[in-house]
């Protein structure tokens, strides 16, 4: 198993035990407490968990990713305004990859009436919605399902995504992006899904609503210069605009 494969296994474990002992876990994997205490102690950098004495527990609140049905209830608004101005810039015909964030799912939601083209996802909340549009075609990448996201995720999921499609638009969100760092997520499965659409991929729309601006997270996807467009719902501060033009990337403000 691989590393990132057996972290995303303790991550659930976690999620579901709230809390997790060292010595169980590096017999439950078959690995030394060592490798273990490594995992857990980068969990913790992600925000996933708190490590304690012996073990770990679940993080609170603040530092941990939201489920998926309590992140679509953040800036709702601003994320619909954002897939309705991101289904304008598909193309019938298109082939075009949508990552699990809430922010594709309402991209998913406005491109019902788009002719012949292609939807590549991990998303089973994607999946569900296209499931009725018969003049869509709908490819689930497969994998491994985390029930937090509801997303197809791991080592087969990727391997899908990268020997066998490719796309003309990948659209995807993540928890944060900031000047210095780039984009930013708080799932090391889900940022090697993006990589891995990204790397498959003509074009990088970015939909990044106001509450991504600044925001930190491990692991790292990509800098801002590995993508074509950014899609937000208010305008960014001069700062950002002057980043952004330096480094070729578009920038739309989805209207109220």
């Amino acid at each position: 198993m691989l590393a990132v494969e057996r972290r995303n296994k303790i991550e659930q474990i976690i999620s579901k035990e709230r809390s997790v002992l060292v010595v169980e876990l590096a017999k439950q994997f078959d690995v030394t407490t060592e490798t273990i205490r490594g995992d857990l102690e980068k969990l913790e950098r992600q925000g996933v968990l708190v490590r304690t004495y012996g073990g770990a527990t679940v993080a609170d609140g603040s530092g941990a990713e939201l489920a998926i049905t309590e992140r679509d209830t953040v800036n709702y608004e601003g994320k619909q305004r954002i897939g309705k101005r991101a289904a304008q810039i598909i193309r019938d015909g298109e082939t075009v990859f949508l990552d699990a964030s809430t922010s594709a799912w309402h991209l998913a939601r406005h491109i019902k009436g788009k002719r012949g083209i292609t939807v590549i996802t991990n998303a089973e909340k994607v999946v569900s919605e296209l499931s009725d549009c018969a003049h869509i075609h709908v490819v689930c990448v497969g994998g491994e399902l985390t029930q937090r996201n509801m997303s197809f995720v791991g080592r087969i999921a990727e391997k899908t995504i990268v020997e066998n499609y490719y796309a003309n638009k990948c659209f995807f969100s993540c928890k944060g992006v900031t000047l210095g760092r780039g984009l930013v997520d708080s799932s090391e499965s889900e940022a090697e899904i993006k990589k891995a659409m990204l790397s498959c991929s003509e074009s990088a729309i970015f939909l990044c609503d106001k509450n991504k601006i600044g925001q930190l997270g491990v692991p790292r996807i990509t800098g801002l210069n590995k993508i074509d467009c950014l899609i937000t719902d208010e305008r960014l501060t001069d700062e950002w605009e002057k980043e952004l033009a330096r480094e070729d990337v578009k920038v739309i403000v989805a209207e109220k």
